[in-house]
């Protein structure tokens, strides 16, 4: 799958491309085979897993220590397939809106649903071959509500709102994405009722898009440094942030789980 992956990410406008290490290969090991690849990838880490938080928050910050003038940051997945310059509808957009701090793209999954839209599964091609023709037939001049991986940040404002704070954030994994979601809320401020959004002017091939919860030692940690970092407040306001009916559930459980 990396290989399918990184392939992809060759059709990308921007080719610079940020690898945390932690996984079993060496440093050395995996910038060989990244070198396969027409990419400019550079490799931190030190083949320690320190998690979803710590390995993002490295990667941001040696993004702002030596390209001081970048103006958007991806986050992008393993398990993703990417079409041509799949992310210049998501610059063009965010662009336009000077009000929006990030913007995730359409992602069909493993299963062929379309997050966040009300249609029936689509059948996924059978060849990698395939993905630019098919990826880019699912694509929509639409702007819903929703937050997905891969998605594009606006780099100095996900600086000033500090991005991952592993100082809250200790878990293997589980939240880090809804404590940005908190961080944008609160950065634009609740009377602007700002929202997570998806643009379906991009799709990209995401076989698993949401959370795991089935690492119950770092939901447990992270869910509490999310509480301890943003309070009860926090909680109810994911329930307004996510557009998912179990996620709206979820919070508004845990938020009212603190007052019996």
């Amino acid at each position: 799958m990396a290989e399918t992956n990184l392939k992809s990410l060759e059709k990308s406008s921007s080719k610079t491309l940020v690898v945390y290490n932690q996984g079993p290969l060496s440093k050395e090991e995996l910038t060989a085979f990244l070198s396969q690849f027409n990419l400019d990838s550079i490799v931190i880490g030190d083949s320690v897993n320190v998690g979803i938080s710590e390995g993002r928050q490295r990667c941001f910050q040696y993004i702002w220590d030596n390209y001081p003038d970048n103006e958007y940051i991806s986050e992008i997945h393993m398990d993703m397939i990417f079409t041509y310059h799949w992310e210049d509808a998501m610059v063009e957009y965010l662009k336009d809106n000077m009000n929006e701090p990030a913007v995730s793209a359409g992602i069909i999954d493993k299963n062929g649903m379309l997050a966040f839209l009300d249609e029936a599964a689509h059948n996924l091609p059978n060849d990698c071959s395939e993905y630019d023709s098919f990826l880019s037939g699912l694509q929509k001049d639409m702007i819903v509500h929703g937050f997905t991986h891969p998605c594009i940040h606006k780099s100095d404002v996900i600086k000033e709102i500090g991005g991952y704070n592993t100082h809250f954030l200790k878990g293997r994994q589980c939240f880090e994405d809804d404590s940005l979601l908190l961080g944008y809320y609160y950065y634009y401020g609740t009377k602007a009722d700002w929202h997570p959004k998806v643009n379906y002017n991009t799709v990209v091939y995401h076989a698993v898009a949401f959370q795991r919860l089935d690492l119950k030692d770092s939901i447990l940690v992270n869910l509490n440094g999310l509480v301890s970092q943003y309070g009860a407040m926090g909680l109810k306001s994911l329930s307004h942030l996510h557009k998912s009916e179990w996620h709206k559930k979820y919070f508004e459980r845990k938020y009212n789980e603190i007052f019996k």
